[in-house]
């Protein structure tokens, strides 16, 4: 089971032997938090599972939305704890823009923030192997896109996000209890 509340979008998939059996990717605006146990209860309903019968969970990190990281993150440590299951973590924009990953180029991707601030990231393929070029920041749009615009890249952004969980490697959480979201934000 993967989930993603970080961004503008809610995300939730479940994956047997790397196949999507069910994947939802709804957009709103600021209100996951009153669909997202909603769009899991539909899925597991869907596929006839129930969530002791993944063998892992996996959640974005971030960065992104403060409220909307710890929607996700909370249900994905409680699933985890419970079920006595693994909980990969995941940057928020590899997931967002995996779907392109095993196409050869560069890749910005990047996130609404407030106050005309975006996240963003740039990543570069060649070979079907992600190289990140510059990590998850936060900084003002223009200034991201000034950062990136000697690179030839193909913009990622909310009007094209991509996602193919199967493109990106989460890493094990080690401690779930004191896990905490990517926030990557200073005060504006």
């Amino acid at each position: 089971m993967i989930l993603d509340t970080s961004t503008i979008f809610l995300y939730v998939a479940f994956l047997e032997d790397g196949k999507i059996l069910y994947e939802r990717m709804i957009e709103g605006k600021n209100n996951h938090s009153e669909h997202f146990l909603e769009t899991i209860r539909c899925g597991l309903k869907d596929t006839n599972l129930e969530a002791k019968d993944f063998d892992r969970f996996a959640v974005g990190i971030g960065p992104g939305s403060y409220t909307g990281l710890r929607i996700s993150l909370t249900v994905a440590k409680i699933l985890a704890w419970t079920l006595k299951k693994p909980l990969d973590i995941i940057s928020s924009l590899d997931l967002l823009g995996s779907g392109y990953l095993k196409k050869d180029g560069c890749y910005a991707i990047t996130s609404i923030a407030k106050k005309g601030h975006c996240y963003g990231k740039l990543i570069e393929v060649k070979g079907g192997i992600a190289q990140t070029l510059i990590d998850d920041v936060f900084m003002p749009r223009e200034q991201f896109l000034d950062t990136i615009k000697d690179h030839d890249n193909k913009l990622i952004d909310e009007s094209n996000f991509s996602v193919d969980y199967r493109n990106v490697k989460g890493t094990e959480a080690l401690d779930i209890h004191s896990l905490s979201p990517n926030y990557l934000r200073r005060e504006l």
